[in-house]
């Protein structure tokens, strides 16, 4: 037993690492744009769309969420990244909501958040209002996530995966 458990933290590890690696590519790229910063990176590690798997896609797309602010107004904002495809919908979040759940027996500690996602697309002229919910589990490997976004055409997308840096919704409050 203390042997796989080793391997895991390893390949933990690995994952920890390269995951750090991309990170930093990306954010560099991503926070040339407009004076932007980074405060959280959620990366996404299983996807569905209406109750469809499509995590390959993501996967090789190395889709991430990434919340961020700009110099020059006290907003936070939401991009939904595709490296690959060098795409993105951004823009302002704002009417946000907070509750914590308190471990328990049964669960980890958890915050849900819930606001709105001004956004428009790079990869077409859509722009529009979608609903978002983040609930970001605190586990002793890490903070994991289930993102989901409902936009106008209420299409359900739901996101999972673990997160990276440190973001507090509730100053946005």
């Amino acid at each position: 037993m203390v042997k796989n458990r080793t391997n895991l933290e390893l390949y933990l590890m690995q994952i920890f690492l390269l995951s750090l690696f991309i990170f930093c590519i990306q954010s560099t790229v991503f926070c040339q744009k407009a004076n932007t910063k980074t405060v959280a990176k959620f990366i996404i590690t299983d996807a569905t769309e209406n109750g469809v798997d499509i995590t390959p896609h993501l996967l090789r797309e190395e889709a991430f969420l990434a919340f961020y602010t700009k110099s020059g107004d006290e907003l936070l904002y939401m991009a939904n990244v595709w490296p690959k495809s060098k795409s993105q919908s951004y823009g302002p979040v704002y009417s946000i909501k907070s509750e914590t759940l308190e471990e328990t027996s049964e669960s980890y500690e958890a915050d849900i958040f819930r606001f709105n996602w001004r956004y428009q697309n790079t990869y077409n002229t859509k722009k529009g209002t979608a609903k978002v919910e983040v609930t970001k589990i605190y586990k002793p490997q890490g903070i994991f996530f289930t993102i989901k976004l409902v936009p106008e055409n209420l299409d359900l997308l739901i996101y999972k995966g673990y997160m990276e840096g440190t973001v507090d919704f509730s100053i946005f409050d």
